[in-house]
């Protein structure tokens, strides 16, 4: 027996392995390595095999009564018990998580060695020559220190942690924003050969990050940290082109209805496409559309002037030179003129429908979707949504006024406000443009979506994050550029839900399952994890998980994350603030973490509520 050994096995089986602790053995032992705590909750035991070290984490203690066989009478004794569980073993000086086989009955349990220690937490690599220069490369990241064992730091594999997804889980309070401004800022600290091929955009709920990255430059001057900001009273204001924005897009703003208002969505988008794009180019697809709603509006049971009105208002702004006001018709006289209301009525009713009835050729109407990108503002598209509905109202049902109404009154209602302002034009031509404007030379991107409602901030995210798939797609050589998209308050927006919308998937769980083969790669941070996407959590490689106390939340982590017993899952309801739980592929075993304040601090503090009552 030497200074590490504490105790021996004494049962093998099914519900773990349990140990007695020698006789005369106190709290804690000195040990080469420093004071070690004997049978501390949480704290790591070795015990060595023939080619083996398992390793073991402590999740028990308790009292054994022992009676003496020689005296009756005599007082009982009592010796510690530890029950343990078995987390992997070490061959040929490497960790590997999970075990091969189980312990043999009456194994020695020692106090686990600082190599044993080295090797689990990895913390002698953290940087490697490149090309036999003076330059490194860091491979390992230090994102904390060790609660057990503080003189150590919790490192994790940037190519496992960054190049999977990630999630970050626990209780307003517990530590989530402060934890990831700390991990970015450690990413870029290094200097002389900087992460400047890095790319993280974060989706910023709260408005907290950008006091946290604001002074990136001044620390480093090779990196950039830029600020979007969804608020026209700001220089960096944010803008979402319109026309990126997909039916399933404006059914989430609009709370359209699935059966009536989202075709007429879907109708158009088409519309805008077709009559903003080349003006000559589907000339007999725009002639055919206008045609038919033209028809449909003199067909319909408005008083004549009532259609007049509508007809000129259609032609004046979707008119081509083959049809608009003033074309000339077989008589020679301009389409205009034989629209005149003559006492209430429109008397070259019958020749104007003769005219437009040449127009219409239902055989082109497989040609109206198109996949091209054609940029238009807002009042372009809303002007397209009541000439869809006056189309779709020609061809089915006249009532379709009637079901639309209410889209029409959102609109005009998101023109006015804030989002009218957000949702633009812009100056670009392509969305390659756009986003290429959009992360420019930077390293961190912070979306702050703070002042935006509900609705809108889950449009503002979904179309970045579905712009940014699309545009690493698109690009030569697959995953060449890999963005780190980074979603705070998650449960808003990757919600668990049923319905796909009007295109019929979720763009978060399409990223989940195929966005890491692009370098499309998801940090979502919630603290509400029921409230997720089980698709999403089920892909996510790597866990960082708070102080979490609500029993669904509790749940459902223990149901979805790997790796993770009920001790640990118990553990997890009184953390400190700061403490965190570290697991996943991208770290040998499960770490309890300590998290040092970002510095700069994000802008998350709580409430000075005293300070603010009692005042002068």
């Amino acid at each position: 027996m030497n200074s590490r050994t504490i105790g021996k096995i004494t049962s093998v089986g099914v519900h773990g392995i349990i140990a007695d602790v020698y006789d005369g053995l106190g709290n804690y032992v000195n040990t080469l390595d420093g004071v070690r705590f004997v049978g501390e909750v949480g704290s790591y035991v070795s015990i060595y095999e023939v080619g083996r070290t398992i390793i073991a984490e402590v999740i028990g203690v308790d009292e054994k009564t022992v009676l003496s066989a020689k005296d009756n009478l005599q007082k009982p004794n009592s010796r510690r018990q530890i029950y343990l569980n078995c987390l992997g073993e070490i061959q040929e000086h490497h960790f590997f998580f999970g075990v091969s086989r189980m312990p043999l009955i009456f194994s020695e349990i020692h106090l686990i060695s600082e190599d044993d220690l080295i090797t689990m937490l990895e913390v002698e690599t953290e940087e490697l020559l490149i090309n036999q220069s003076e330059n490194t490369r860091a491979v390992m990241l230090p994102i904390g220190r060790s609660v057990f064992f503080p003189e150590y730091d919790v490192k994790v594999n940037i190519d496992k942690f960054f190049g999977f997804h990630f999630a970050v889980f626990g209780n307003t309070g517990a530590g989530k924003s402060n934890t990831i401004a700390r991990i970015l800022q450690e990413i870029f600290k290094k200097k002389g050969f900087s992460a400047k091929g890095a790319k993280f955009v974060i989706i910023d709920s709260n408005g907290e990050y950008s006091s946290a990255f604001s002074k990136i430059k001044e620390r480093n001057n090779e990196l950039d940290y830029s600020l979007k900001v969804a608020d026209m009273g700001v220089e960096q204001k944010l803008e979402i082109p319109v026309w990126a924005l997909s039916a399933d897009d404006w059914a989430v703003l609009l709370h359209a209805s699935e059966k009536t208002q989202i075709p007429v969505l879907k109708r158009a988008i088409d519309i805008a496409k077709v009559f903003y794009g080349n003006a000559q180019d589907n000339l007999e697809v725009k002639n055919h559309i206008l045609a038919s709603t033209l028809l449909g509006i003199i067909n319909s049971s408005d008083s004549s002037p009532s259609k007049v009105d509508k007809l000129k208002a259609i032609l004046t702004r979707f008119g081509t030179e083959n049809l608009s006001l003033n074309c000339s018709m077989s008589s020679g006289s301009k389409l205009a003129d034989k629209m005149q209301i003559s006492y209430g009525q429109m008397k070259e009713e019958e020749s104007v429908i003769e005219f437009l009835t040449k127009f219409v050729k239902d055989e082109l109407i497989g040609n109206l979707t198109t996949g091209q990108v054609v940029p238009y503002d807002l009042s372009q598209f809303i002007a397209a949504v009541e000439f869809a509905t006056l189309y779709e109202g020609s061809i089915s049902s006249q009532r379709i006024q009637e079901y639309t109404a209410t889209l029409t009154t959102r609109l005009q209602t998101i023109r006015d406000g804030i989002q009218g302002k957000l949702l633009t034009k812009t100056n670009f031509c392509t969305v390659d443009e756009y986003i290429g404007d959009l992360l420019g030379k930077n390293q961190i991107v912070d979306v702050d979506i703070s002042m935006l409602d509900d609705a809108s901030a889950e449009v503002v995210t979904k179309v970045l994050a579905k712009l940014l798939l699309d545009y690493l797609k698109r690009r030569d050589k697959k995953a060449d550029m890999p963005i780190n998209f980074i979603i705070e308050e998650a449960h808003r927006f990757v919600r668990n839900e049923s319905n796909f919308g009007a295109v019929g998937y979720n763009i978060f769980e399409r990223i989940a399952k195929e966005g890491r083969k692009f370098g499309m790669l998801l940090g979502i941070s919630s603290q509400r994890p029921s409230e997720l996407s089980k698709t999403v959590v089920s892909q996510c490689s790597n866990f960082i998980i708070h102080r979490v106390q609500n029993p669904d939340d509790l749940q459902y982590i223990s149901r979805m994350v790997p790796y993770l017993t009920q001790n640990s899952i118990d553990r997890l309801t009184y953390l400190q603030t700061g403490h965190a739980l570290v697991f996943g592929s991208a770290i040998n075993m499960p770490t309890l973490t300590k998290f040092e304040q970002a510095n700069p601090k994000t802008d998350s503090e709580n409430a000075k509520i005293s300070e603010k009552w009692y005042i002068e």
